[in-house]
């Protein structure tokens, strides 16, 4: 306990000279008090920093709760006297992967479950395995979450409770690392010294964070039509082992809890912003965005739109901190004052992004200016992707609308185009399988009711549809497809007849780096790798591209052209006609070959949702931690 002591010590003092708040909201909290002394209990939160684990044990200690057990990656227990600290605050350190060692998957399982089965404190661990760098939700790993159920599968607990909890920071102590990691510059290493040379974000502001617990989720309830416990009852207690059902359920609890994960996170302005900016960087924009970046955005005209965008999200379901009793345009000086290091304001009260210096160029497929100009961009998507799930499927259909080129669409069709973009994006998103009649017909109900569709009879009108709302949404989900597009004409234009993943993913890389430099494109958030690893296996799950072994036996991927030239026609008739309609591409790459002229035809829509409940949330940092330490 002395080392928790220390620890909440050390944290409390750092954490108040960056960050102004932490929020942790106040409704579940009673329920789960009582739940840690009679259940085991799994926390599991969103991962969107390194600041996460560390966090959750920091408001664990500060509002009472018992001071989880936290599963750890094992490159933390090398850092000098951190990982030793770490381990005596209750974490365990495990391998990122553990291969096909039998024996160490055998060992974690055990400790996993002993500590289900003794209850003693909530066991924590990040479902989406690894932090997510571009800040949207990943899906799920179910290796820990499969070891912690199996106690309750095998009759050892009566009951597991799980808690959903959705993390947000008004600025990430990251921002600029992920963006280079997304563009391939490798990650630093984890050390104590690493971690002494980034004292200087002491001297930054962060902002506010806010840790939002879900209701706590019963495992017996969640499972009792769909599981059958007795089928261990004939088994070895020592053999480990799930059902086909048990399995499926395991899967369907781990989508759940990580779409309560997002509806939990309560948003910043600064990601309204973020996408905003991100428009009005980009030509051919409605409003803001029509002015030249040269030229900034002045500061009321951002206001209007973050205005606009925030009722958006308000209408869809979103959550987001905005203080009450101020203006519109006072939440946004704020907002950018804390992001200063990404924008300026000038005398004029305009808007400008800031220039990146001494870029980190280790990856020769960009040369030093495009780096410079993705690192910008990214950073920005960074905050904009963490309002993409409240717009998911307003984004589908409104992509389907704008780059329509008939007079109106009956809704079977229209139904038919979100069906084939919520398969192919279903690895950057977090879908139901089993919901896909309820959220289409869900979000087409709020478009109707905000007026961004206009439907006659069983037809949506395409002229009054293409609209300020079904443009912008369309827009900000545009960069996605137009990623998987080109990925699709890159492997389309080498003939090969198998393929490392990396290889793919690099090429791909050159290829979108030399489209944008010759002003074919203007999306420099399709640079990311982890959007094109997710673009890969996409394609993977569409039966464009197989897994197959080499005949060395290492896996590899079999690009199918018949399959891949289909998915490519269906993505162009889904970019926004009024932007790309008849733009012809001669595509010059530096990969291997000069790569065809090709037809590139787009589409774009979007709208935004928001909630103020500030009132069920605590503020824990300024409480006086002096009783307990």
């Amino acid at each position: 306990m002395g080392a928790i002591r220390l620890f909440a010590f050390v944290l409390s003092k750092a954490w108040r000279r960056i960050y102004k708040a932490i929020y942790v909201n106040s409704e579940h909290l009673t329920k789960l008090q009582g739940l840690c002394k009679d259940y085991p209990v799994l926390l599991l939160p969103s991962h969107r920093s390194y600041m996460d684990f560390l966090l959750m044990s920091y408001v664990c200690f500060a509002v009472n709760l018992p001071v989880p057990v936290i599963t750890a990656g094992a490159d933390f227990m090398s850092m000098k006297g951190v990982g030793s600290l770490l381990r005596k605050s209750g974490a365990f350190f495990i391998r990122r992967q553990f291969g096909s060692d039998k024996l160490y998957w055998a060992i974690f399982t055990e400790y996993v479950q002993s500590l289900v089965r003794n209850g003693d404190a909530p066991v924590e661990f990040f479902l989406e395995g690894t932090r997510s760098r571009a800040q949207k939700s990943m899906g799920p790993k179910l290796g820990c979450l499969s070891a912690a159920l199996e106690p309750y599968f095998k009759g050892e607990v009566a009951d597991i409770y799980v808690v959903p909890i959705g993390i947000s920071y008004d600025r990430l102590l990251e921002e600029t690392l992920y963006a280079y990691e997304l563009l391939g510059v490798p990650k630093p290493k984890e050390s104590t010294s690493g971690l002494l040379k980034a004292r200087h974000v002491l001297s930054g502001d962060y902002g506010n964070i806010h840790v939002s617990f879900s209701a706590p989720i019963s495992v017996h309830d969640y499972f009792r039509a769909g599981v059958d416990r007795s089928v261990h009852a004939t088994l070895p207690r020592y053999m480990s082992s799930h059902s086909v059902e048990e399995v499926a359920c395991t899967q369907s609890l781990a989508v759940d809890v990580l779409l309560q994960q997002q509806k939990a996170i309560v948003l910043s302005p600064w990601s309204l912003v973020a996408a905003i900016l991100l428009q009005h960087s980009q030509p051919g924009g409605m409003g803001v965005a029509e002015r030249s970046q040269l030229e900034g955005v002045g500061v009321a005209e951002l206001a209007e739109e973050v205005h606009w965008l925030k009722l958006q999200l308000e209408n869809f379901g979103g959550r987001i901190n905005w203080p009450g009793g101020y203006t519109t345009e006072a939440i946004l000086m704020d907002t950018l004052t804390v992001h200063s290091d990404l924008v300026s304001v000038s005398n004029e009260n305009r808007v400008y992004l800031k220039h990146v210096d001494d870029v980190k160029s280790k990856n020769a497929a960009l040369d030093p200016v495009t780096m410079a100009t993705a690192v910008r961009h990214l950073t920005l998507a960074l905050y904009r992707n963490q309002l993409l799930h409240v717009f998911q499927n307003l984004g589908l259909v409104a992509l389907v609308v704008t780059g329509s080129q008939e007079n109106e669409i009956s809704l079977e069709d229209l139904y038919k185009k979100f069906m084939f973009l919520r398969n192919l994006l279903c690895k950057d998103f977090i879908f139901r399988p089993c919901d896909v009649e309820k959220d289409f017909n869900g979000v087409l109900l709020g478009m109707k009711h905000t007026n961004a569709i206009v439907q006659e009879n069983n037809h949506i009108l395409v002229a009054p549809s293409v609209n300020k709302c079904t443009v912008f949404m369309s827009r900000m989900f545009e960069p996605f497809l137009v990623a998987y597009w080109v990925l699709c004409q890159f492997l389309l234009t080498h003939n090969r007849a198998s393929w490392k993943i990396r290889d793919i993913i690099e090429g791909t890389q050159g290829l979108e780096a030399a489209m944008l430099n010759h002003g074919m494109l203007h999306h420099y958030e399709i640079l990311s790798l982890e959007l094109l690893s997710n673009a890969v296996n996409g394609l993977i799950h569409c039966g464009a591209i197989c897994r197959e072994k080499a005949a060395n036996g290492n896996p590899s991927l079999l690009a199918k052209p018949f399959e891949l030239s289909k998915v490519a026609t269906e993505i162009g008739k889904h970019f926004y006609r009024d932007r790309y309609s008849g733009i012809s591409f001669f595509i010059t790459a530096r990969i291997n070959s000069v790569i065809a002229n090709t037809l590139f035809s787009a589409a774009s829509m979007v709208t935004v949702p928001t909630c103020d409940d500030a009132a069920a949330y605590v503020k824990i940092l300024a409480v006086p931690l002096s009783a307990k330490l």
